[in-house]
């Protein structure tokens, strides 16, 4: 069955961290997981990078907690044991855009603590204000929108506006949890390193192309977005 042909119930909604039961879990993780399947344009198999990454995360899937206490109780990760969504499944989250619906960024703040993230000396986030000592603050102003005052070199200061709670909210996460650059990508890499390991990753690559034909993989090649953008 398509895409297209599928039932889709608009009424779901990804769950907003720190999550109530394991339940929640569960859908938070399928929803990113689809989330991540779709990055990439419809007609495009899927990519080797692709696979790797949804494998690394059903690593960090959610599971329930211990303990037997009574009533409904926060998953814990699976790999890591700390409340989920862990550091590594939050992190790939927000780097990637899953449209977590935090409505404030006093609400991000204890997805943040859960995954280990703490506001540095000085820090914290109120209704009107936001500071986690990264070298940039934010000010709510009267209209709702807020001001972030980003420090660059010299003591300069570039403010950089977004609309609304729900943006600065988003911005919030992005900045504390973002994944940032891997190596090698953005830094000086060794030669020889980088040769002692191509003629095997070309040796996989050729293996991948054919492994990618398999219709367990093959059929979704459809999902993705269309050459003109998001459907």
């Amino acid at each position: 069955m398509g895409r297209d042909e599928q039932r889709i119930d608009s009424v779901v909604q990804v769950p907003v961290p720190p999550l109530g039961d394991y339940e929640s879990g569960r859908l938070f993780h399928r929803l990113l997981q689809l989330f991540l399947r779709d990055l990439k344009e419809a007609g495009q198999p899927v990519g080797r990078h692709q696979y790797l990454l949804g494998a690394v995360v059903q690593l960090h899937e959610p599971a329930r907690a211990q303990g037997g206490g009574a009533g409904p109780q926060q998953p814990c990760c699976a790999c890591c044991r700390t409340p989920y969504p862990c550091r590594t499944v939050l992190g790939v989250a927000v780097s990637a855009g899953l449209p977590v619906p935090w409505g404030s960024p006093a609400a991000v703040v204890p997805a943040l603590r859960d995954a280990g993230l703490e506001p540095g000396p000085g820090g914290g986030v109120t209704a009107e204000q936001v500071h986690w000592a990264l070298g940039w603050g934010a000010q709510r102003t009267a209209q709702g929108s807020w001001e972030i005052g980003i420090a660059v070199d010299r003591g300069e200061v570039e403010t950089l506006v977004v609309a609304d709670d729900a943006a600065m909210a988003r911005y919030l996460a992005s900045a504390v949890v973002a994944l940032g650059s891997p190596y090698p990508y953005g830094w000086v890499e060794d030669a020889a390193e980088a040769a002692a390991v191509r003629s095997a990753a070309h040796g996989q690559v050729a293996q991948w192309r054919e492994r990618v034909r398999l219709p367990y993989l093959d059929v979704h090649r459809e999902y993705g977005a269309d050459g003109g953008g998001t459907r």
